[in-house]
């Protein structure tokens, strides 16, 4: 292998942990849109990510209609007072501070994240079987595992660009057919989540990924055996 390639294979293997690392989870955007070539780039990503079947219909709609991102928050949203939020959070009983935190932030701006935000992108596959009702073999989700990795490679890819998000999966079937309804999706195509992409906001709360416990996540051979 010549210096220059192994130079760039380097490069490349770096930009990659640079990327996982730089993710952040932001629901406060700045009033920027983002430019179609780079949604695009960040987008191509994700169907990059491993699938056991090319055709299994992977989609996304971009939301970029204002009056069709009102309709989608309408079938959701209900307003919750500061009580009514930190009330809902603490009967979770939530065991970690920072998880706690997280969603006393992230539940009062489920609605202006999805307006607000650069892109919004309804990310959709095709389920074979009832998704719900998958009980003989984890290979009925593979569509939706399949689809939660590319969300994945989104993210990561979005990072490169000083891009970040976060997704919102719909809360009950009801949601998700007025989300079908509103944007002309088939019946038969699964709506995975909604996922908003922008430029942070000055001064945004960032949520970054946990930090690293590979040395005491990893185990060889045996469950619970530490390799020191």
């Amino acid at each position: 292998m010549t210096r220059s390639v192994r130079d760039r294979e380097e490069t490349i293997a770096l930009d990659a942990y640079q990327a996982f690392r730089a993710r952040r989870t932001i629901r406060d955007f700045a009033p920027r849109p983002i430019e179609r070539a780079a949604l695009a780039r960040i987008l191509e990503a994700g169907l990059l990510a491993p699938t056991h079947d090319p055709q299994n219909g992977r989609r996304f709609v971009v939301v970029d209609d204002a009056a069709a991102r009102v309709q989608l928050v309408r079938a959701f949203w209900r307003e919750r007072t500061r009580e009514e939020t930190t009330t809902l959070v603490d009967s979770w009983q939530l065991e970690s501070p920072e998880q706690r935190a997280m969603y006393l932030d992230a539940l009062p701006k489920q609605a202006s994240m999805l307006l607000s935000a650069g892109a919004l992108v309804i990310v959709c596959f095709r389920q074979l079987e009832p998704l719900l009702e998958a009980k003989a073999s984890l290979h009925q989700l593979d569509a939706f595992a399949e689809v939660w990795m590319c969300v994945e490679s989104i993210l990561v890819a979005a990072a490169t660009e000083g891009i970040f998000g976060v997704t919102k999966v719909p809360s009950a079937s009801d949601e998700s057919q007025r989300v079908r309804r509103t944007l002309g999706i088939p019946d038969e195509v699964e709506v995975a989540c909604y996922l908003a992409l922008g430029y942070p906001a000055a001064g945004a709360p960032t949520f970054p990924p946990p930090p690293g416990e590979a040395g005491s996540s990893i185990y060889y051979n045996r469950w619970g055996e530490l390799r020191g």
